[in-house]
Parts: C-alpha cells; sequence; structure tokens
C-alpha cells in the first residue's frame, strides 16, 4: 500500500502523463491557493526524480526548465514501472533514511513489505517536508498529514472511508528515535561523526537532497577490520563475564590526519552515542606520555633514576595526595625507561612533581590534546577526562615525528553539478621536535616489547601505552606504527566498574587484532632516528656509555642534549686481597665537551673504604711499547671517594692507557683493578632520516 500513498500524494496521474502534468500542476497551484499553505506539488515523480539525480534543490527558472526537458528524456528511455522503482528506492524520508525500504526499518523497525496501511499513510506524508513531518519532532502534525494521506487515498479508490477511518485510529508504533537510517549503513557511527558537520555547513536540505558528493577518509577494509576486532573482543569479555558492555575503537593516519575506522559503541542500532568522539573518560596510565615526553624534552634522558618508593605530596586547600601503584607495592630505583614500561605511578607523580604539571598540559595540548586539563599533580595518572579521537591522533604526534595533524574525516565535497565546494588538505603543525618523538617512540616500543602491553605485539615495529583507571571503570590501549594510530577504549555507560579489566588486557588485544589486519600490506618499517639522537650503549647499573669491560651492556636512546658524556666502570675488587669484604672502585673517564672524540684530560674517580690509601697508575701503551704517564696517591675523603684529573704533556691518537687503582684500607685490606682506555672516537651519532 506505500507505492499506492506515494502515488497519491505525489503524481496520482503518473500512469497516464508523458513527465510533464499540466493538469496536475494547475491543480496544486489551485489547492495551495486555497489551503493558503503549499499542500501539494506541481512535480511528477518523474521530475522529481530528474531533480533527485541530475539537478540541485535550488528554485529558479533555469533548474525548472532543465527538469522539464529531463523528465521528457527519462520517460522516453525507461518504462513508468523503472521510473517508479527507481523513485521509491532512493527518495527521501528524513532521519537520514533514502528509499521505501530504510525508512520502513527507521521509523517503524520492520521491512517494508510488513508496513501496514496506517504506517504507509504516515510514510507518504513525510516526503514533501520530512522535517517538518518528523513523527519524532512533532508526532500531532505528522498525524495530521498521515489522514491527509488517507483521504486521498480514499478518494482515488484505493481504500474504502471505512479503511480510511479506521488507519486514521490506529495506533502507530514508531522505532525509537536514532541518528536514523543510519543503522542501516557501512561505518553508522563514522556517517554520524560528518554528518553535524556537513549540515553546519550547508544545511539539512542541501545535505539531504541536494546531490553533495562527500568524499571521506574511510577505508572500508580498516573499517571492516575494526568492527571485527571491537566485536570479537567485547564477545571475549562477555564470555568471561568482565562486565564490558561498551567500546569504542578509532584509527587516524599519522602523516594525513585521515580518520581510516572509527565505531563508537559495540552496536549502533542500540545506541548512537559515538563513544570514539563524544565520550570524555579519564585515561589513566595512558596520559604518562605525556608526562614523560615533557621530560625527555626538558632533558631528562631515558636512564634517568627515579625513586619508587612511598611520597606524601602537599596540595594547597585540597588532602594529601600519596600516589599508589597498581600492585601497592614498591620497587626502588627505576629508570625513566623502565617506570613507563611497567607503568609505575610512583615513578610518574614523582616526574610531573619536578617537571611542573603545567608545563605536561602544554605538551598534551601541542600534541593534540583538546579537552580540558587542569594541571594538577594527578594528571600523571590520567584524571583528565579525553576522548578516544583526540588520543589516537596525540599518539599519531609521536608516529609522525613530532609533527601534529589535525584528524581529517571529509577529504572533497561537490554539488550535484561536480562543482567542488571544499578539498581538505592535511593541517599540519609542530607539536614537538622529532628527537623528542624519536626518544618517546623507542621508550614505547619495549612496552609492547616487555611492558604492559605485551598482548599488543603484532610482529613489526609498534609503539603504545596501555591505561587503566580506578576500579577498572575505564581500560585503554593506544598504539601506532609509522603508517597508522589507533585508540581503543572499553568500559561501560553507567561507569559501573568491570571485572579487573586493564588495557593491558581486552584493550590491547581489540588494538592487535585490528593492527594485525590493518597493517597487513604495510612494509614492515621501523622510525629512523632524526638528527640531534644519539643511539649509544649504556652499562646498566650506573647508566654511563659502556666500555668493553662491562658486564651489561644497554642499546639507549638519547637526545643529543641528555647524551651521558663520561664512560663509566664499576671496578669490583679485589683482584688480590687479604680477605677484607670487596672494595667497589668506580672509574670514570670524562669526554670531551664536543663528545666528538675519546681523548684526555679525563677524570678518574671511584669510591672504596672510607679513609683507604689509593694509588692510581697509569702507563701508555704504544707502538714503542710501555711508558709510565702518571702516578699519584691519596686518601679517601670523609664518605670513601677519590678523584684524580689525568691530562698527560704529549698525547698522540691511537694510545693506549692502561689506569691501575689499588686501594690500601685502613685495615690493611687491599684491592686493585686494571681497566683499559683507548683514545678513539666514541659511538658515532645516529644519522639522520
Amino acid at each position: 500500500m506505500l507505492r499506492q500513498a506515494v502515488l497519491a500524494m505525489e503524481d496520482e496521474r503518473f500512469f497516464s502523463h508523458k513527465g510533464i502534468d499540466p493538469r496536475g500542476i494547475v491543480r496544486a497551484l489551485w489547492r495551495n491557493v486555497r489551503e493558503g499553505e503549499l499542500v501539494e506539488g506541481g512535480s511528477t515523480i518523474t521530475q522529481q526524480l530528474a531533480r533527485n539525480l541530475f539537478l540541485t534543490q535550488e528554485r529558479t527558472v533555469s533548474r525548472k526548465v532543465s527538469e522539464v526537458f529531463l523528465a521528457v528524456e527519462i520517460e522516453r528511455r525507461l518504462t513508468k514501472e523503472e521510473i517508479l522503482e527507481r523513485y521509491l528506492n532512493q527518495v527521501y524520508f528524513g532521519q537520514g533514511a533514502y528509499g521505501v525500504e530504510m525508512a520502513a526499518r527507521v521509523y517503524f523497525g520492520k521491512p517494508v513489505k510488513a508496513v501496514t496501511l496506517p504506517e504507509a499513510a504516515l510514510l507518504a506524508g513525510l516526503i514533501r517536508a520530512p522535517s517538518v513531518y518528523s513523527p519524532y519532532r512533532n508526532l500531532a502534525l505528522a498525524r495530521q498529514q498521515q489522514g491527509i494521506v488517507l483521504s486521498r487515498l480514499a478518494s482515488l479508490g484505493y481504500i474504502s472511508t471505512e479503511e480510511a477511518a479506521q488507519a486514521r485510529a490506529a495506533k502507530i508504533n514508531l522505532a525509537p528515535a536514532s541518528n536514523a537510517g543510519l543503522a542501516g549503513i557501512r561505518a553508522p557511527y563514522f556517517v554520524s561523526y560528518i554528518l553535524p558537520r556537513l549540515i553546519e555547513t550547508y544545511g539539512e536540505d542541501r545535505v539531504y537532497k541536494g546531490g553533495l558528493q562527500v568524499y571521506t577518509t574511510i577505508d572500508p577494509r580498516l573499517q571492516a577490520a575494526a568492527e571485527k576486532a571491537l566485536r570479537g573482543g567485547l564477545d571475549a569479555a562477555k564470555q568471561s563475564r568482565l562486565n564490558v558492555t561498551q567500546g569504542a575503537l578509532v584509527a587516524v593516519d599519522p602523516t594525513t590526519g585521515a580518520v581510516r575506522a572509527m565505531i563508537g559503541g559495540a552496536d549502533f542500532a542500540s545506541s548512537q552515542f559515538n563513544r570514539a568522539w563524544q565520550a570524555r573518560r579519564q585515561p589513566g596510565s595512558a596520559f604518562k606520555v605525556f608526562v614523560y615526553t615533557t621530560a625527555i624534552n626538558a632533558g631528562v634522558p631515558p636512564t634517568r633514576i627515579l625513586e619508587d618508593a612511598p611520597v606524601t605530596y602537599k596540595i594547597a586547600g585540597a588532602p594529601d595526595w600519596s600516589p599508589k601503584n597498581y600492585d601497592r607495592t614498591f620497587s626502588g630505583p627505576v629508570t625513566l625507561r623502565r617506570a613507563l614500561e611497567k607503568s609505575i605511578n610512583v615513578a610518574a607523580a614523582r616526574m610531573i612533581h619536578e617537571i611542573g604539571p603545567q608545563k605536561v598540559v602544554e605538551t598534551a595540548r601541542a600534541m593534540g590534546i583538546e579537552s580540558p586539563l587542569a594541571p594538577h599533580l594527578s594528571l600523571a595518572l590520567g584524571s583528565a577526562d579525553v576522548t578516544p579521537l583526540e588520543m589516537a591522533g596525540a599518539f599519531g604526534t609521536l608516529a609522525n615525528g613530532g609533527l601534529r595533524v589535525q584528524p581529517m574525516p571529509i577529504l572533497k565535497v561537490t554539488d550535484a553539478k561536480g562543482k567542488v565546494l571544499e578539498d581538505q588538505r592535511p593541517r599540519r603543525q609542530i607539536g614537538i621536535r622529532p628527537d623528542i618523538a624519536y626518544v618517546m617512540t623507542d621508550i614505547l616500543k619495549g612496552v609492547i616489547a616487555r611492558g604492559t602491553g605485551t598482548a599488543a605485539a603484532i610482529g613489526k615495529p609498534a609503539a603504545g601505552k596501555t591505561g587503566t583507571t580506578d576500579d577498572y571503570r575505564n581500560a585503554w590501549f593506544i598504539g601506532f606504527t609509522p603508517r597508522l594510530s589507533a585508540a581503543v577504549w572499553v568500559g561501560n555507560d553507567d561507569n559501573a566498574p568491570m571485572n579487573r579489566v586493564t588495557g593491558g588486557m581486552i584493550p590491547a588485544r581489540i588494538w592487535a587484532a585490528f593492527m594485525k589486519v590493518a597493517t597487513a600490506q604495510d612494509p614492515p618499517d621501523d622510525w629512523a632516528p632524526p638528527d640531534g639522537v644519539v643511539v649509544t650503549t649504556v652499562c646498566a647499573g650506573t647508566w654511563q656509555l659502556a666500555t668493553r669491560d662491562c658486564s651489561d651492556p644497554r642499546r639507549e636512546v638519547f637526545t643529543r642534549a641528555s647524551v651521558p658524556t663520561q664512560y663509566e666502570l664499576p671496578v669490583a675488587g679485589p683482584d688480590q686481597s687479604s680477605g677484607q669484604s670487596p672494595a667497589v672502585i668506580t672509574l670514570t673517564i670524562q669526554a670531551p665537551a664536543n663528545g666528538a672524540v675519546l681523548r684526555p684530560p679525563f677524570v678518574i674517580h671511584g669510591a672504596t673504604a672510607v679513609g683507604a690509601m689509593v694509588t692510581i697508575l697509569v702507563t701508555a701503551e704504544g707502538a714503542g711499547g710501555g711508558a709510565r704517564v702518571a702516578e699519584v696517591a691519596m686518601q679517601t675523603d670523609g664518605a670513601g671517594r677519590f678523584a684524580y684529573e689525568f691530562r698527560p704533556a704529549v698525547r698522540s691518537s691511537g694510545t693506549q692507557y692502561v689506569i691501575t687503582v689499588s686501594a690500601l684500607g685502613l685495615n690493611g685490606a687491599r684491592a686493585s683493578k686494571t681497566v683499559t682506555v683507548t683514545d678513539e672516537p666514541p659511538p658515532a651519532e645516529s644519522p639522520g632520516r
């Protein structure tokens, strides 16, 4: 009956005219004058089809003339049934619903073949002004328009007056109001993200009926992968009774800002709230990335020792703050790198206290966080609310070498004639320095390799960070490769706690499942060190530059400003001992200020027993054999320390210096150690990209 209802309202003489209906135009004009308002249009269904397919909605004489000629041509090329079918499949019913099938599902939640007479009349009454007659906006007006349709059907003999009366009295059961129609299309959450922007720019009529062509950044392959990954993760959580009902995933290209995939919830039909960009939730430890990025920018090296021990901070006008770790234990001294890999809360709190929360806010802003941020110490543990889209974009700044790119969902918009209305280009700006981005990325690679994010491993270079809030109300994983940055959030809309779900569990697995598919066609590219980065080897424990005698060498990355300038070896004695507990003599060699070559003068310093007598002997081993070049004796200070600056009278490239340090304790115990240093270049800086 919907077909007849549409014909009754839009073109009752459809099967008898040739595309233009002069009688219909006159009748419509007379009725509109009589009613004092627009109650009937003058365009035939064929004319409407021509306008919808080939023309704009502008009301001009030239457009009307074109519409007439096109209608005649359509009638010549297509049968009446073909014209009517095409019209019914594309006509706009409001609420984002195009065509009778989508309209039936949007307004009544059923296929069009199941639509009743009262429902058909209501739908047919929408065509002329969908937003005006929308039952969600004004049900009384929609029912009034429905009555007009039923009267037309009765007057034309499609139904009896009794049937019309019964249909008027029948109750209408509308489907829940939603972002109408979007539930029946691909990537509905993404469409709900761009629709408000389009309507704000072009107006609702032009967006829905103006023939606009909108070219978006969404990648269907990645969108499908994201939907599958999120659904799989939420299903697994349900089976494990983890009380996880909602989630979101958004992925952006860090080099262009293009939004490649967006899912804002578990099921669009059930909830149109887009958690990918509308929901602000606490990110937990994921926000530590901005704390440590600020620290690296301030010259703090990844090897900086942070004390993971109980601490309490006095806060003006608020209770004292005593940060706690996730497992309520403490690790003692840890490096900055280790603190971030293992997501140690107390270390992050100490770091933000040292560098200042306002600086952290500035870093987050520079990287792409636009949500309100209060400069409090608790910011280090993710007390501010942010969106997944913001986090994906901000982490993308790291992936893109410090260059921030605004997330971009639309590439181009053209009108019905193909005229370009907007042509978007990536909006880039400097967020942080490239060397800072590289060092942070390298640390975040460790989160996946051996930290809290091991479940996010995808078999190629990737970096990321987990996030979990108090009482397990939010769990995140945000990670990136050189070509894609993606954020995953899971939780509950009512903020109910999950069952001990952390960012390293469900979110990390969802992220990995998505990224494995999303990056399957990408080469296993890694980030290249930019200018200003030094990649070198340090000795674990002292975290100074390592020599051949280091028992635990570690690769480490530094900014040029934070690279160590000393070679430090723990010299564990005694090699020759009288049985006293071992004395520990530490040898430190000072490199030149420019760091290009290792050359004298350098400082030999260390520590042993308090009051011990220390003898330092330096011999030079060259082509002509060994020669004693320095010998000095001294007593350690009150802390057991000693130091000596070695400055040879003559130096020669390639010379080896053999340094023997001997200690004689007050109780007669002895210890000695010999190390060799070569006058040669230190580890070179890595080349720029």
